[in-house]
């Protein structure tokens, strides 16, 4: 029998990631657009589109252990600082801890409904400088995230309005 995969692993979880941050998105009744493969050049992955306005998003996936403390370390790279600490609105990233190994473990279909085998959880790098980001474990990314992100918005776009 023929099989439907046709992406392998490594790019299974990315857009698996990117997939549970939509659908949170979606949740939440908030416009989003993904950057074209190839074409995020800015480190970014989204643009979260409010109703006054705009953020981005960088969403990394994978099966890292949390810290003692909860949190998750994901190592970033010198240019996408760069590119974090020159925008003027916020720049999220989020990473997507994929809680089973193999993908195919990923979402289960019991009778009843769907479980997905993820958890999300967020942190702003407009202003990160080290080279790994600990993402806070009690930055749990939800539907309701995305309010305190509006209000950040406000807050940066003050400043960026009289930069």
């Amino acid at each position: 029998m023929a099989e439907a995969r046709a992406v392998g692993t490594a790019d299974r979880v990315g857009r698996m990631g990117v997939i549970y941050v939509r659908s949170l998105l979606a949740q939440a009744g908030v416009i989003n657009n993904e950057v074209a493969g190839g074409e995020d050049h800015l480190a970014v992955d989204l643009t979260l589109t409010f109703p006054i306005g705009s953020v981005s998003v960088q969403v990394k996936a994978g099966t890292k252990k949390p810290n003692k403390d909860g949190s998750i370390t994901v190592p970033t790279t010198d240019a996408w600082r760069r590119k974090w600490q020159e925008a003027k609105t916020p720049v999220y990233l989020v990473y997507v801890r994929l809680e089973k190994e193999p993908p195919i473990d990923w979402v289960e279909h019991p009778d009843v409904h769907t479980v997905v085998h993820a958890r999300a959880l967020w942190m702003r790098v407009n202003e990160l400088s080290s080279a790994n980001a600990k993402v806070p474990g009690s930055n749990r990314l939800t539907a309701a995230t995305f309010d305190g992100w509006v209000d950040d918005f406000n807050t940066s776009w003050g400043k960026a309005a009289s930069a």
